[in-house]
């Protein structure tokens, strides 16, 4: 008994179109969200006080900046914060860009 294979538009997902439209800002702040959780883990993760963990809190704080570029204000506005970073957290460039204003706030 050999099953009819299905027309390629039976198999399409209306639902999950995301893939479809990757340049419209919703989906990147969808992705981006993804990605900060999965930093976050790897920041929750990591041994106290190594290298390892301030590597994970600064790229969950950059997918942060990066996320709230895309969002509107006020939902940006709403985010939780961010756990407060360990020590040596922020790259020499990164405070350079904090002290001169070029870099939001992590939350």
């Amino acid at each position: 008994m050999a099953d009819a294979p299905l027309p390629d538009e039976a198999l399409r997902r209306p639902w999950h179109g995301a893939s479809d439209r990757a340049e419209d800002p919703a989906v990147a702040v969808l992705r981006l969200q993804r990605a900060e959780v999965e930093a976050m883990m790897a920041y929750r993760r990591a041994p106290e006080a190594t290298e390892e963990q301030a590597r994970a809190w600064r790229r969950l704080a950059t997918l942060r900046e990066k996320r709230m570029a895309l969002m509107p204000t006020a939902e940006a506005a709403r985010l939780p914060p961010l756990p407060p970073g360990p020590a040596r957290g922020l790259t020499a460039w990164q405070k350079l860009r904090r002290r001169l204003g070029l870099m939001r706030e992590p939350r």
